[in-house]
């Protein structure tokens, strides 16, 4: 019984963890310089989407 409770809590503690990770980790591409402003993604650099046929 004293090995599920503290699995439980470990389980909890861990996936709090991850959770406060995941929100505080920067994901993808960079959205900030040096300088802490957003950066402004190059228009010259956009492409619009195409479809891929199946054929």
């Amino acid at each position: 019984m004293l090995f599920a409770i503290i699995f439980l809590i470990a389980f909890v503690l861990l996936g709090g963890f991850a959770l406060w990770l995941s929100k505080n980790v920067e994901h993808g591409e960079a959205r900030f310089d040096t300088t802490r402003k957003v950066k402004k993604p190059d228009a010259k650099d956009a492409t619009p989407a195409r479809r891929i046929d199946d054929s």
